[in-house]
């Protein structure tokens, strides 16, 4: 899925059941998620993130941050409790909007809408922590490992990237992702308002020697089950070399 077809999908899903969409929580379909209940768990997550950074590399500075894959705001508002100023991006104008509507936090958080496969709308060692969970994995790799690249670029000497990306998946779980994607393809030529949610993933060696290349300096790197379980997914926690 391309770039532009990803934010027609993310819009479409925005449009029918937006908090599920970001978490796909099977009780919570058909717009079940309350509005403090979802955000809270931004809070939580968020908290438990920055409790394990500062464990293995404490911060040097909490005076900016983003949030890549921002949806709603949901993790934006959670570092915004934390940050001075938190920047959530995203590829949905539908998301976009419905962030700027929920938000609590005022100037403390912006939302950027982003289409391109850069975060050129960033200068260079801005953020002094950039947090992408559930986001990439929605991300044709060819454009998650260019994200991945500028999460390097835009980060803070001493600053810490903490991104979420699916590895692999068994043989019995790539068959079945392989027939949502053709059956959605084909839902999509005889409806064009039908939205899905792929999947992808980037092999660990291949994300290893790209952060080496784009100067990253890996701190700690763990398995992650956010994908759900048919994934191999890990946790990645990078700096940048001085």
């Amino acid at each position: 899925m391309n770039l532009s077809a990803q934010r027609q999908n993310w819009d479409l899903l925005a449009s029918t059941d937006p908090l599920w969409a970001i978490l796909t929580d099977p009780s919570k379909r058909n717009n079940g998620w309350s509005l403090d209940e979802f955000f809270a768990t931004g809070v939580g997550e968020i908290g438990a993130a920055l409790s394990l950074v500062e464990s293995i590399h404490p911060l040097p500075s909490k005076h900016r941050a983003l949030d890549f894959g921002c949806g709603v705001g949901r993790l934006t508002q959670a570092l915004g409790d934390r940050f001075d100023e938190v920047c959530g991006v995203d590829i949905s104008p539908a998301m976009i909007d419905l962030a700027g509507k929920y938000n609590r936090h005022g100037d403390r958080c912006r939302f950027y809408l982003n289409s391109r496969s850069d975060l050129n709308i960033f200068p260079s060692k801005h953020f002094d922590f950039v947090y992408s969970c559930i986001t990439l994995q929605h991300v044709e790799p060819r454009f998650a490992k260019l994200y991945i690249q500028e999460f390097i670029r835009v980060l803070a000497p001493g600053g810490i990237a903490v991104f979420q990306l699916p590895s692999r998946a068994p043989t019995l779980a790539v068959r079945y992702f392989l027939a949502q994607h053709l059956i959605g393809a084909f839902l999509r030529r005889i409806r064009a308002d039908y939205p899905i949610l792929e999947m992808y993933g980037v092999k660990k060696e291949e994300v290893l020697r790209l952060l080496k290349r784009a100067g990253g300096q890996i701190l700690d790197i763990r398995p992650d089950h956010s994908a759900g379980p048919q994934w191999e997914s890990y946790r990645y926690i990078v700096t940048r070399h001085p």
